[in-house]
C-alpha cells in the first residue's frame, strides 16, 4: 500500500504525477495497492479522491491491506478459469514506446499506438480527436500497465541495489479484446548530451508467456515450473534430473505435486492442460 500524501511528506505538488496528471484532472489524494499471490503480482489498483475531499483514512488503508491477499488469490484463480488467447497471424507486430524521465512519449510506432488503445481502461481517455497530439504523448492517459513499467524503470535510473540496476522487467496483461500482451522495459545508454530514456516494447504474448501465466496461476513454484518446461520439451525423468542437478526421486516428487495442483494424472494431460488448451483450444 502507498499513500501519495505519505510518499510526498504531505506536499502533493512534489510528485510529478500529481502536478501533470492528477492535479489538472481535479484529483488530489491517491492510494495505490498491489494484489499478489505466492509473491507474484497479479493486479494493481489506484484509488483517488477529488480535490476538497479528505485523504484516505488509516482504517481505509488497513481494510484494503486486509483484503488485498484475498483479491490476489482470486485474480490468480480467474486466470485459470479464463482461456488466454493469442492474436491472429499478421496482427502481432510489436510496438515500441520511448519515454523521457518525465514520462512523456518522445517516439512511438504505429503498432504501439494500437496496443495503447487495447490497454486503455477507458477506451476514449487517450484517443486522438484530430486536434493536437494524443494526450498520452505528454504522459497523460497512459494505461496503468505502462505506468507500472515506468515505475520499475525509474528505480533503475536511481538504482539502490544491483537488481535495480540490471533488471529488465516484463509484465503480462490482458487487453480489452481478450488477448494477452507482454510489456518489456529497458533503459537506453546515456551520452554526454542525452540522458537515459525508457524503452517499452508491447507485443502479443507468445506461447511461452501464456504457458508461464497459466503455470503461475496454478501456484507452481519456480522449481516446479522448471520441471514443466522440460516436460513440455519431452525430457525424460533422467534428463530432467541431469538438467536441474536433482535426483530422479526429487523429480518424481515435483511431478506429483504438479499433478495435484493442476488436477491431472500424467505428463500428457499436463502438457495439454497448461500448453495446448491455453493456446489452441478450438483445435482440441
Amino acid at each position: 500500500m502507498a499513500l501519495l500524501s505519505e510518499a510526498t511528506g504531505g506536499k502533493l505538488e512534489r510528485a510529478l504525477r500529481h502536478r501533470e496528471v492528477l492535479g489538472p484532472a481535479g484529483l488530489d489524494y491517491e492510494l495505490r495497492s498491489v494484489f499478489t499471490s505466492n509473491r507474484e503480482l497479479w493486479a494493481a489498483m489506484d484509488l483517488y479522491r477529488e480535490r476538497g475531499a479528505p485523504d484516505f483514512s488509516a482504517n481505509e488503508v488497513a481494510f484494503l491491506r486486509r483484503i488485498a491477499p484475498h483479491l490476489g488469490t482470486g485474480l490468480r484463480a480467474a486466470v485459470v478459469r479464463s482461456q488466454a488467447s493469442i492474436t491472429q497471424e499478421g496482427e502481432g507486430a510489436p510496438g515500441v514506446l520511448v519515454l523521457d524521465r518525465r514520462g512523456w512519449v518522445v517516439h512511438y510506432t504505429a503498432a504501439a499506438e494500437r496496443w495503447l488503445y487495447e490497454l486503455e481502461e477507458d477506451p476514449d481517455s487517450g484517443r486522438w480527436d484530430g486536434c493536437g497530439p494524443p494526450a498520452w504523448r505528454e504522459g497523460k492517459g497512459l494505461p496503468t500497465a505502462v505506468w507500472t513499467m515506468m515505475g520499475t524503470l525509474r528505480r533503475a535510473l536511481k538504482p539502490q541495489t544491483d537488481q535495480d540496476l540490471n533488471q529488465a522487467p516484463h509484465l503480462c496483461v490482458q487487453a480489452r479484446s481478450g488477448c494477452w500482451l507482454t510489456l518489456h522495459g529497458s533503459l537506453t545508454e546515456s551520452t554526454p548530451d542525452r540522458e537515459s530514456e525508457m524503452v517499452i516494447v508491447i507485443e502479443p504474448s507468445g506461447p511461452r508467456e501464456v504457458t508461464w501465466l497459466r503455470a503461475a496461476a496454478y501456484g507452481l513454484t519456480p522449481r516446479e515450473r522448471a520441471v514443466v518446461d522440460l516436460v513440455v520439451r519431452g525430457a525424460s525423468t533422467r534428463q530432467i534430473s541431469q538438467a536441474l542437478y536433482i535426483s530422479e526421486y526429487t523429480v518424481q516428487d515435483h511431478l506429483s505435486n504438479i499433478f495435484d495442483k493442476v488436477g491431472v494424472r500424467d505428463r500428457r494431460t499436463l502438457v495439454k492442460r497448461l500448453y495446448l488448451d491455453a493456446i489452441l483450444p478450438e483445435v482440441l
